[in-house]
C-alpha cells in the first residue's frame, strides 16, 4: 500500500515517513506541492497526505487537481495547522476524507491512515508511542565545543 505524503516541512514528514514505514507502507514525501503532484501520476498512492498552507501551491490546490483534474477518488487526508472553518469546509467540499489540525499524533494518524485504506499484509504490531509532530519548529539546537 502507497501512501504519497507532501508537506512544505521536512520536520513534519521525517517522523511521518519512518512511522509509516515501520508499519509497512510504501511511503514517498516531498516538501514541494509542485514535484508532489508530479509524484502522484507516477507512484500512483492509496492514500495522499497534504498540508493546506505551502507556497506556490497550496494543498486545496492539490486535492483540486487530484479530484478535478485527475478524475481519481484515491483518499486524501490534510494534516494542517489552518483551523479555520472556511478552510476545512472548502477542503471537504473538494472532496478531503479526513483533516487533522497540527499538533498531531503520529499514533493518531497512523490510525486513521489503517482506517482509511486498511493495513499492509504481512506487517507485525508495532509498539506506540507519544510522538507529536509540532505545528512549526523555531530552530535546532547544536552544541559546539570548540569555541
Amino acid at each position: 500500500m502507497k501512501v504519497l505524503a507532501i508537506d512544505d516541512q521536512q520536520l513534519v514528514l521525517l517522523p511521518l515517513h519512518k512511522r509509516l514505514t515501520e508499519l509497512g507502507y510504501d511511503v514517498k514525501i516531498e516538501t514541494d506541492a509542485q514535484k508532489g503532484l508530479e509524484l502522484f501520476e507516477s507512484f500512483k498512492p492509496d492514500l495522499v497526505i497534504v498540508d493546506i498552507n505551502m507556497p506556490r501551491v497550496s494543498g486545496l490546490e492539490v486535492v483540486e487537481h487530484i479530484r478535478l483534474k485527475q478524475k481519481s477518488q484515491v483518499p486524501v487526508m490534510v494534516l494542517s495547522g489552518d483551523t479555520q472553518d472556511v478552510t476545512i469546509t472548502e477542503g471537504f467540499e473538494l472532496g478531503i476524507n479526513d483533516y487533522m489540525k497540527k499538533p498531531l499524533s503520529l499514533n493518531e494518524i497512523c490510525a486513521r491512515v489503517k482506517r482509511l485504506i486498511g493495513v499492509p499484509k504481512g506487517t507485525s504490531v508495532i509498539s506506540k508511542s507519544e510522538v507529536l509532530i509540532q505545528q512549526s519548529c523555531v530552530g535546532v539546537v547544536i552544541p559546539c565545543y570548540n569555541e
